[in-house]
């Protein structure tokens, strides 16, 4: 696995709830289990999707997330989000959840906010 100093870690992570906010869809990260020089961490995050659109909301929310990408007009991401991320589109940001539900968002920007302090969990290196 590549080593980035700063990400989210999909698979790691648990998909809370997936919000629309006028034209931005909100998929909350509680947690998220974020990577930090060479520790692991847990804190709460927010995908925010400019002009987002969802084919379906699953019903199994929260769960946890097996897998993930994020495709943006800077390029592929799979399973690890570079962090600060705030891309322009368009994007198209698919979820799989351990249910096996996907969740697939596209839209015209991403970023992602964090909230409150990050948690210690392990080390990881």
């Amino acid at each position: 696995m590549p080593h980035f100093p700063y990400s989210i870690e999909l698979h790691d992570s648990r998909l809370a709830e997936i919000r629309r906010e006028g034209v931005t869809l909100v998929l909350r990260l509680s947690p998220a289990y974020i990577h930090r020089d060479g520790k692991g961490w847990s804190q709460e995050a927010e995908l925010v999707v400019a002009g987002g659109a969802s084919a379906a909301i699953p019903d199994e929310l929260p769960n946890r997330i097996s897998d993930g990408a994020l495709h943006t007009a800077q390029g592929p991401y799979h399973n690890l989000l570079m962090l600060p991320l705030d891309n322009g589109g368009p994007v198209v940001r698919e979820l799989q959840l351990v249910s096996g539900a996907v969740v697939r968002v596209t839209g015209e920007a991403i970023k992602v906010r964090l909230f409150g302090e990050p948690e210690f969990i392990e080390d990881v290196t």
